[in-house]
């Protein structure tokens, strides 16, 4: 087979996965598929929160926790982790009007690799509700987030993930990476959709304080940085007990991305390298789809490069362009559609992510945060 046959076979299978993969979740996103009904119940419910120099962003966290209209047992949970700003002075200054908060100081020695996982688990350690709640300190959950996450725990439903996105968002990198987010949000709401979630964040996250026991806590997945989400949901789902829902109803508001290109490239190789320990049928559609990105990028060097036009590599890259805007379009709240504008920028941009970024994300080689 010549060079061009095998360059248009692959691009034409690969992009075949790609097209299939992105039609997988636009289904999943269009609510036809039943899923568990709504809960009617009150269960105690503990949100938990790991702060880490967080005193400009948290006093607005506690204050949208504050305003939550659950009427059911409600605790707050905030870890102060290792922080070296005036973090805990914020927390116990709430905490002394405000009962159901609590506070935690999270030890200079945390029990696993990830300093998270290990001040989420003493919060947990330290809360009592039966239905867990996690989101960020640069987060600011809706009035009704509570509320509305515990109706999506039905009896046999035992992790609910949710959708976060920036506000305000201003400049182009920061509407580039908006865009980004959305598109991360599809592919979590719409593979749970489907009943096999890939993707979940933390900024909008519950299950049940059972669930966390049966699965051991984070001990399973502790000796990996990050992933105190996406690693946990997928456990879960590999143990094949408790179903799961996406709750589209209450949106989480998190912080403008990093303004500084250097901290957005370390955050998407944060993002990035948990890609790299999808397992199963997850893991050939991953590899499918790096491929077409492969091909892709291949092709479109080579009309650069010879500068002749290819109809095989320009009718895929459009295609691909059409069915990621019907996805993203979906997926978007209101106030998000107007960012779809820069949709054409982030597809360029979204093939070195790709095809670099994953690799070098898997292998270990960004910064964590200090």
């Amino acid at each position: 087979m010549e060079l061009m046959d095998l360059q248009k076979a692959g691009l034409l299978l690969s992009g075949a996965i790609y097209v299939g993969s992105v039609l997988w979740l636009w289904r999943g996103l269009s609510g036809r598929r039943s899923g568990p009904a709504l809960a009617s119940d009150q269960p105690s419910v503990s949100a938990i929160v790991a702060a880490r120099d967080e005193e400009e962003t948290l006093p607005h966290c506690l204050d949208a926790l504050a305003c939550q209209d659950y009427q059911g047992p409600f605790e707050v949970i905030v870890v102060d982790d290792r922080s070296r700003d005036r973090t805990w002075d914020i927390i116990t200054a709430k905490a002394a009007n405000w009962s159901a908060l609590k506070g935690v100081q999270a030890k200079s020695d945390g029990q696993f690799k990830c300093p998270k996982k290990s001040a989420l688990a003493e919060g947990i350690a330290a809360s009592s509700g039966e239905i867990l709640l996690f989101t960020d300190a640069d987060c600011r959950p809706p009035a009704d987030w509570v509320r509305s996450m515990v109706t999506h725990f039905a009896p046999e439903v035992g992790l609910v993930a949710g959708y976060a996105r920036p506000d305000p968002v201003s400049g182009v990198l920061a509407k580039v990476l908006a865009v980004d987010n959305i598109g991360v949000g599809a592919l979590g709401a719409g593979s749970f959709g489907m009943g096999h979630p890939l993707s979940c964040t933390g900024r909008n996250l519950g299950y049940r304080r059972q669930v966390y026991d049966e699965l051991g806590g984070f001990a399973q997945i502790g000796h990996l940085v990050g992933g105190d989400d996406v690693y946990f949901m997928r456990l879960l789902s590999d143990q094949g007990r408790w179903a799961m829902a996406f709750n589209r109803r209450a949106v989480v508001l998190s912080q403008p991305p990093p303004a500084k290109l250097s901290d957005a490239i370390q955050q998407k190789l944060r993002h990035a390298a948990k890609g790299g320990h999808y397992k199963g049928r997850a893991f050939y559609l991953a590899v499918g789809v790096y491929l077409f990105h492969g091909f892709l990028a291949w092709g479109l060097v080579q009309m650069l490069w010879t500068q002749s036009w290819n109809n095989w590599v320009a009718g895929m890259w459009f295609m691909r362009w059409a069915v990621d805007f019907l996805l993203l379009k979906r997926m978007a709240v209101p106030k998000e559609r107007a960012l779809l504008r820069y949709l054409p920028l982030v597809e360029v941009l979204y093939i070195p992510y790709v095809l670099i970024f994953t690799v070098v994300g898997r292998r270990g080689w960004f910064r964590w945060k200090p």
